[in-house]
């Protein structure tokens, strides 16, 4: 299978030179970049089978199920599982916390296992604060691996303090990332 969802290198080279056909002439590494990387694009968006709708490339969205937390959960990992339905590359994960209760406002939902397919994402075997993954946050993207139908993500998530009485903390995770239609 080709490589669809690979990024585009951070440093792009020099100037190049045209070669071919008699007159020569520079052309930036920004030009040559765009260059390569609409022939990468025209590849991918020629029709796989004649008369058939051509594949297209795109930014989607991805969602795992609503983790709920309350008194009887404790500080206790909450797993939810994530099949993403095309070849997909998530690129920044996006959490949404909701909090209800006095106690609900001094514990914090903490990252304890995220995974894609095998590959551990979690560079570290402490926890990481979700939030941090706020919608409104600055500079926190993520690269994951690029995986095809069939690959489960999984997210654990579990809080620093457990709850009290009826208060309780809903988070809503999602992924945006490259994929093909």
């Amino acid at each position: 299978m080709p490589d669809y969802l690979g990024g585009l290198q951070t440093y792009v080279g020099d100037i190049g030179r045209r070669r071919g056909g008699g007159m020569r002439r520079q052309q930036s590494a920004l030009a040559s970049a765009a260059y390569n990387r609409s022939n990468r694009v025209a590849g991918q968006v020629r029709p796989d089978i004649a008369g058939a709708p051509a594949r297209d490339a795109a930014m989607l969205p991805a969602g795992f199920p609503i983790f709920s937390f309350a008194l009887a959960t404790g500080t206790n990992i909450v797993t939810q599982q994530m099949n993403v339905q095309t070849p997909f590359r998530g690129q920044r994960l996006v959490c949404i916390v909701v909090r209800s209760g006095t106690s609900a406002a001094t514990t914090a939902p903490l990252m304890q296992i995220f995974t894609v397919g095998m590959r551990p994402i979690l560079a570290t075997g402490t926890a990481v604060p979700l939030e941090i993954f706020a919608q409104n946050a600055f500079d926190t993207n993520v690269l994951l691996p690029p995986t095809v139908p069939g690959v489960i993500y999984t997210l654990g998530i579990s809080l620093s303090a457990a709850l009290t009485t009826t208060d309780t903390i809903t988070c809503v995770v999602g992924l945006l990332g490259s994929a093909l239609l």
